[in-house]
């Protein structure tokens, strides 16, 4: 097997950092990749934000829809089938 040596400052280059912000996420997920699996250290901006949960978008959204409507009924105890909407014996 032949044995490369990598030039990291051709990729820790300005234009490269702009490239890959401007292009699809795919190409940017397979350079990330080739690298993780080349054992070659990722830049800064190919690393990934801070790891865990995200925040879930529709229950912001009803949350913002519930404030406005001004009902008690909420898609949150819909959800969880409470208040108003628990199931009835």
């Amino acid at each position: 097997m032949t044995t490369l040596t990598i030039d990291m400052a051709r990729l820790d280059n300005d234009r490269v950092a702009i490239y890959l912000a401007s292009t699809d996420r795919r190409v940017t997920i397979g350079v990330r990749f080739a690298l993780e699996a080349l054992g070659v250290e990722l830049p800064d901006f190919l690393r990934r934000g801070r790891p865990g949960p995200r925040r879930n978008r529709i229950n912001a959204l009803m949350a913002a829809a519930d404030a406005d409507s001004g009902t008690i009924y909420n898609y949150r105890h819909e959800k969880l089938k409470i208040g108003a909407f628990a199931p009835r014996s």
